[in-house]
């Protein structure tokens, strides 16, 4: 099965569903089952990372996943090197002006939706409950085990 490796809580919020697009800086032709690699990088980076931010925007998006976890915590909390679901890629978005037009405030704080980036949308995700371990790659990549 391809899958691919995104860093926590981005992983989390894309197989629950709370987030429909993934941004790359690539397009992909791939179109189909794959599965979704948190990767092994500590959430506590990407937290202290996002509150550096010199923009300030960071606080925006910290703002926003404090709202989307259930208990205070969670984020710390979050499974790293596992598998934690599987959706269908089915399209794969150049970043336009008008395409970010069309998106939530929300979705804009969960990716870098920035013009000439790409928008891999997702359908149909399903968390893996309990995460499958594993160890992710950079790139779309086969992962050789069954989420049957």
């Amino acid at each position: 099965m391809k899958a691919l490796t995104i860093w926590q809580p981005w992983a989390s919020l894309l197989v629950s569903g709370q987030k429909k697009y993934e941004t790359r800086s690539w397009a992909t032709a791939y179109r189909g089952p794959i599965a979704i690699h948190a990767a092994m990088r500590p959430v506590r980076r990407t937290i202290d990372a996002l509150a550096a931010d010199k923009e300030g925007s960071g606080w925006n998006v910290l703002e926003r996943l404090d709202g989307l976890f259930i208990r205070p915590g969670a984020l710390d909390q979050l499974p790293t090197g596992a598998i934690v679901g599987k959706a269908i890629l089915t399209r794969c978005n150049l970043i336009t002006e008008d395409f970010r037009t069309k998106l939530s405030p929300q979705e804009l704080d969960l990716g870098d939706f920035s013009i000439g980036r790409y928008a891999w949308e997702f359908h149909v995700m399903i968390p893996v409950d309990p995460p499958v371990k594993a160890s992710g790659k950079q790139g779309l990549w086969t992962w050789e085990g069954s989420l049957e």
